[in-house]
């Protein structure tokens, strides 16, 4: 059982350090507007397959989809 725990404890600094290690190098680089700018998009167009799918989903298509979508984040 503690062996167990051992590495679980291991393998949560391992993924920790790596994780701080990428925010480090992201914010020291010079191109961090453009990962930035690109991670958007990927973003963006996830939110548009995931609403497109939800949709398609629903039986209605994906325009009204995001007009509904949009007059429920305005309320």
């Amino acid at each position: 059982m503690k062996g167990n725990v051992d590495s679980k404890l291991l393998l949560g600094l391992i993924i920790g350090g790596a994780i701080g290690a990428t925010i480090g190098y992201l914010a020291a680089t010079d191109k961090k507007e453009q990962i930035l700018n690109d991670l958007n998009d990927i973003i963006a167009k996830a939110k548009s397959a995931f609403t497109s799918a939800v949709s398609t989903y629903r039986g209605c298509t994906p325009e009204t989809a995001i007009a509904d979508s949009e007059a429920q984040s305005e309320a």
